[in-house]
């Protein structure tokens, strides 16, 4: 069991990587890399639920990494780590929704709600 448990936290943090970085590359297009920085650090930093999670993700101007994540989650339940990446995602869209009016999340839309219906799937396995 543990060891299914680290397979399915590595697919969702190759899912939720994958996501996060087409995300990134849409938006960056159109607000620039360094609001775009500035925007998802704030998002994690003013999550409700300041997962330890959260605390290893990087933002840079060259986009978001998840790398080193899985060491930080070994103990973490697939889905406590669905359920803080489906957080931040969710309020990094909120803030786009208040910056934007929905110009860029209907830009998302396609983007996102797969990858979110596929890491669904993969904690009710």
């Amino acid at each position: 069991m543990l060891r299914r448990k680290a397979n399915i936290n590595q697919d969702l943090i190759e899912l939720y990587s994958d996501l996060l970085n087409g995300v990134w590359s849409k938006v960056s297009e159109l607000i620039g890399e360094n609001l775009l920085t500035f925007l998802t650090q704030l998002t994690i930093t003013r999550m409700p639920d300041k997962s330890s999670i959260l605390g290893g993700v990087r933002v840079s101007e060259t986009g978001i990494s998840l790398e080193g994540i899985e060491d930080q989650c070994q103990d973490t339940s697939p889905e406590d780590l669905h359920r803080a990446f489906q957080g931040f995602v969710k309020n990094l869209l909120g803030v786009f929704t208040v910056l934007t009016e929905n110009v860029i999340n209907r830009e998302l839309f396609s983007t996102v709600l797969p990858k979110l219906r596929e890491a669904e799937k993969m904690i009710s396995r």
